[in-house]
């Protein structure tokens, strides 16, 4: 795999993947997740337009105003009246730094109709924007594209809940008056549903691949089990495998299936609790770094990273922070290979690999999960520091 999979882009090619496609500048985030502070969307003075509403707005729990109530769900939510409809924000007359935008079907995870097709972000620099600021998107009309998402399936009993929940997308800053969402038709020829829609003003730290295959520096990763401590929300089978399928395969030091952790679900996460706090810049996982399997490698991966005292499966999902996501857009060898990141530093108490599933109703297997401290402990180090592990471990 050449490109750096932690973006979705390489210049403005288009990536073909199970779930969906992004363009131009999108790079997700997260999935799901809740409304944070500074959204431009709920803050007093910012109106919401649009081109449409189902039925003639003759529905009040599918109105326009519903994008900014602060409110997931279905009845809380706006549905356009024609297949490629248009809602936005309006900020105002003067133009406000946005650097990232969130949008979702459903986030209450209910309904998953009304998702499948193209999603395009545009942002307008012309003071008080609404419907009648042109209907195309080009500056011409006032308003510029900041890239494309593609969603390629409704949500059915056999496809991931994921599509219809929110899905926050970062983009390099532009100063706005104001943004707009252009939503796909669905199957019955009327509009997409969106129940909130967000605007805020970060833009994505930068994260890059650094090695594709390799090994461990097994005297510097302190992700290893004899420092830290793996978790994850489910095993395969809820243990059924064992030992070729464990929690703890995740940092025995040790590559391939037979050493592997697998998910039991389409939405499960695997961890490391560091047993302290490191400043950390790099990671690695892979699903089969022998070369072996390349099946359950398929799918989105977001890296993230807390600060939260022996963090745990239990650990809230608004205690970690994304540094960044990958999708890998088919099941193969490239894509099981361990793939090595870089990262500004941050300082954790522990990494968290969100892994949204392969679109097959699988979960995703990875043989080991490392993580790298700045600046790297001596051999030495890492022995006092296994230890200290050791005994924090017995303490608990």
């Amino acid at each position: 795999m050449t490109r750096p999979p932690l973006h979705f882009l390489t210049g403005f090619c288009l990536l073909t993947a199970a779930a969906f496609t992004a363009r131009a500048q999108l790079v997700l985030n997260e999935i799901g997740g809740t409304i944070g502070g500074g959204n431009y969307g709920t803050q007093a003075g910012t109106v919401a337009f649009g081109f449409d509403e189902i039925g003639g707005g003759g529905l009040p729990i599918h109105k326009i105003p519903n994008i900014r109530d602060g409110i997931f769900g279905n009845s809380n939510s706006w549905i356009g009246d024609s297949p490629n409809s248009f809602v936005g924000l309006n900020f105002g007359a003067a133009a406000v730094p946005v650097g990232g935008v969130a949008w979702g079907r459903d986030n209450t995870a209910n309904f998953g109709d009304r998702t499948a097709g193209n999603y395009t972000v545009h942002y307008t620099q012309v003071p008080n924007p609404g419907a009648g600021l042109g209907v195309t998107g080009n500056a011409a009309t006032g308003w510029a594209s900041l890239g494309s998402v593609n969603y390629l399936f409704q949500n059915t009993p056999t496809s991931p809940i994921s599509m219809s929940r929110r899905h926050l997308w970062s983009f390099p800053s532009v100063n706005a008056t104001g943004i707009r969402l252009t939503a796909p038709g669905s199957s019955f020829a009327d509009g997409a549903c969106i129940d909130e829609l967000e605007a805020y003003t970060f833009s994505a730290p930068p994260v890059s691949l650094v090695t594709t295959g390799g090994s461990m520096d097994t005297g510097t990763n302190i992700g290893l089990n004899t420092i830290s401590t793996a978790f994850a929300k489910d095993l395969l089978g809820g243990g059924a495998f064992a030992p070729t399928h464990t929690i703890p395969n995740l940092n025995d030091g040790i590559y391939g299936n037979g050493n592997s952790w697998i998910g039991d679900s389409e939405s499960s996460f695997a961890g490391l609790d560091f047993n302290g706090s490191f400043t950390i810049n790099r990671a690695a996982w892979g699903r089969d770094n022998t070369g072996a399997f390349g099946d359950r490698s398929g799918g989105t991966y977001m890296l993230q990273y807390t600060t939260t005292p022996d963090p745990n499966a239990s650990t809230p999902d608004g205690n970690w922070i994304t540094l960044g996501s990958v999708y890998y857009d088919h099941n193969g060898l490239d894509s099981a290979d361990r793939h090595e990141y870089r990262f500004d530093p941050v300082t954790a108490t522990g990494l968290r690999l969100f892994v949204a599933g392969n679109g097959i109703g699988t979960g995703i297997a990875i043989d080991e999960f490392e993580a790298y401290a700045i600046p790297e402990p001596t051999v030495a180090g890492l022995a006092l520091l296994a230890g200290a592990g050791l005994l924090r471990r017995r303490r608990k």
